[in-house]
């Protein structure tokens, strides 16, 4: 049944999941649709598994003894040593910046994020 509709099926799977217009479609060759289905499976199975574990985690939580330890949902990030010559150069930037313009650009970022400037703290 599904045969002769292949090309309809395929494009209506790409407008559903990635909302691409006829012409976004034609455009495809070949490989990139076999990679872009690859890439669609690789996530889906990602997805999966995440919710497995969070799932599986959340009842073992549930279920588990008085005594016994919780298990983590997540593991923390190992904080990896930041590389000295990079920050070096962001601070020679900084002073750059701040001897042209000021301090203005934090009151700026500030600003940007919806967060009150900060405000010197004491004075006498």
């Amino acid at each position: 049944m599904a045969e002769p509709y292949l090309k309809e099926i395929d494009f209506a799977f790409f407008a559903v999941n990635f909302g691409y217009s006829k012409a976004d479609y034609e455009a495809l060759t070949q490989r990139e649709k076999a990679f872009i289905y690859k890439a669609w499976e690789n996530k889906n199975v990602s997805d999966t598994t995440f919710i497995y574990n969070a799932v599986f985690t959340a009842t073992y939580n549930v279920n588990r003894k008085k005594n016994k330890r919780a298990l983590k949902l997540w593991r923390k990030a190992l904080v990896r040593k930041a590389d000295k010559e990079v920050i070096h150069d962001n601070l020679k930037i900084i002073l750059e910046v701040e001897e042209k313009e000021g301090k203005s650009w934090i009151t700026q970022i500030y600003r940007e994020n919806g967060l009150p400037a900060p405000r010197k703290e004491g004075g006498g």
